[in-house]
């Protein structure tokens, strides 16, 4: 197995546990302001660039099956450069666009299209929720609202605990305004299943050691931003080809990549693991190497290949933060096997800032 002695990166993932913490600290104690904005919301938009894209995938899938209400999520570019095709209350109508309020997610709080964008949605009246790691930034600054992650800044270019920290800090919030006790109670509960997490990772960590021709990660439902954000991180940190996929969507047509040498990773948990499991298990038999992260047996069943669980007896939505660490772990050790630094991934920087 590759060691991860002296990896900024990893040591930082190794640490999401206590950013979760801290980040639902920080929820319980100063988020009225941002729960009474989205309450009273007729649709909301949740916006960021890359992982924070991600990010805001997944929260916005969340929030639609929590809050029962329009939410949707976009990369800020749209925001800067097609608004009418994401905003939807008129110009001229003050009173709609403060009922649509984004939420605008950026670790540094210091990227070029969040800052633009607060700006723009502050000239078009719509209120704005930062959640950040840096209170002390630009967006924080002109933001109406701001949620911060005190643990979750970091010093490593690709995010790791910002991530699976804002993740959970966004979580409870959408579980207050939904009035999910059940996904709320559970959220506390992550930082005692973090063993659960680190077991995955090893799998992760050993899995990297192969030179995989490509990767397919899937993820249905909330966890198709996972799936995504798993395929940055390999392709940020090792440059391998890599893609993500709803795993019923993955049969029609990409599923025609599956062959010796690629490995297909299957994010299930909640409503459809059944058929998503079935998907993981029809690219082992077309001679993928698989690997399966579920709840619990009871939701793997009786597949071959690597199996890892995590979150069982969990609310689905839940146990997502957890989800995030193992795809650093594979991600890190894939970069060594590959000869790449992943401290330091070609043409990166932590924070996109563009000119003007």
């Amino acid at each position: 197995m590759t060691t991860f002695d002296g990896l900024l990166t990893w040591r930082e993932s190794s640490t999401t546990a206590e950013a979760i913490d801290a980040a639902l600290g920080a929820a319980r104690k100063g988020s009225v302001d941002a729960r009474e904005l989205l309450a009273g919301a007729d649709r909301i938009v949740i916006t960021g660039a890359g992982s924070s894209f991600y990010l805001a995938q997944t929260v916005a899938a969340a929030a639609r099956e929590t809050m029962r209400r329009p939410v949707m999520a976009t990369p800020l570019s749209e925001l800067i450069l097609r608004p009418e095709a994401v905003l939807v209350a008129p110009s001229n109508d003050d009173a709609a666009a403060r009922r649509e309020p984004v939420v605008i997610i950026s670790r540094s709080g210091a990227t070029s299209e969040a800052v633009t964008v607060a700006e723009r949605m502050r000239a078009a009246r719509h209120p704005t929720i930062a959640v950040t790691c840096r209170l002390d930034s630009p967006l924080a600054d002109k933001a109406d609202v701001t949620l911060v992650s005190p643990g979750g800044d970091e010093a490593a270019i690709v995010m790791t605990r910002s991530f699976a920290s804002m993740l959970a800090l966004l979580l409870w919030v959408v579980a207050r305004v939904g009035a999910d006790d059940e996904l709320a109670s559970d959220l506390g509960r992550l930082p005692d299943r973090w063993d659960e997490s680190s077991a995955a990772a090893g799998t992760g960590r050993r899995l990297g050691g192969t030179d995989w021709s490509r990767v397919v990660v899937l993820g249905g439902g909330p966890a198709y931003g996972i799936a995504a954000e798993w395929g940055l991180k390999l392709t940020e940190t090792s440059q391998v080809a890599t893609a993500a996929y709803e795993p019923l969507e993955f049969r029609h047509g990409p599923i025609s990549v599956c062959e010796p040498g690629v490995l297909v990773i299957g994010l299930v948990g909640g409503p459809g693991a059944e058929d998503e499991v079935a998907v993981v298990a029809e690219a082992a038999g077309l001679g993928a190497t698989t690997w399966l992260i579920a709840r619990d047996a009871a939701e793997a069943g009786s597949i071959g290949g690597e199996v890892s669980l995590i979150g069982g007896g969990l609310h689905a939505l839940a146990r997502l933060p957890l989800l995030v660490h193992p795809a650093h772990a594979l991600a890190l050790s894939l970069a060594l096997t590959r000869g790449r630094d992943p401290d330091a991934p070609r043409h990166l920087g932590q924070v996109v800032i563009l000119d003007p």
